[in-house]
């Protein structure tokens, strides 16, 4: 594969990763002031914020999943790292050999609570807000990932 095509894809998936984190973190501002949530918070919320809230776990769930399937496999391509046919967690120790993972775990972690949180439990409201906070708590994780990410990337390549 060309490097130009590599280029290219790394573009994309920034590009896709963007926007993912842009809406996540708007529909995130939108709600912060309720966090952390509790029952009665819960219960107060209305439908605007219930769909704000909708569109986090959305949005987060797909930065999560552009990232791990996009965007990390094209910048160790273009870092010109073999990934061919290497198991995700290699993918993921050779990004915090690079430090830009703290800890490969992190990741794992990012992905369980995205499946905690996409999976809907409409009576259990208990398991919900402690899904919520949780997911409060990972979008920051998530996001220093993402901006060291850029970072990295701007300073490498622009």
């Amino acid at each position: 594969m060309k490097k130009s095509d590599n280029k290219d894809r790394l573009d994309e998936a920034l590009k896709i990763c963007e926007i993912h984190f842009e809406r996540m973190r708007y529909a995130t501002q939108k709600v912060k002031k309720y966090f952390p949530l509790n029952e009665e918070k819960y219960h107060a919320l209305n439908d605007d914020d219930l769909s704000y809230l909708d569109q986090i776990i959305f949005r987060f769930s797909k930065l999560q999943d552009s990232m791990g399937a996009r965007l990390f496999p094209s910048l160790l391509e273009i870092l010109g790292e073999d990934i061919d046919g290497k198991p995700f967690i290699d993918l993921l120790t050779k990004l915090e050999q690079l430090r830009l993972l703290e800890n490969h775990k992190q990741w794992l972690i990012l992905r369980e609570t995205r499946n905690l949180v996409t999976h809907e439990y409409p009576f259990f409201t208990p398991e919900i807000i402690e899904g919520l906070n949780l997911l409060m708590e990972q979008i920051l994780v998530l996001e220093k990932i993402w901006n060291r990410i850029r970072f990295f990337l701007k300073e490498r390549f622009v």
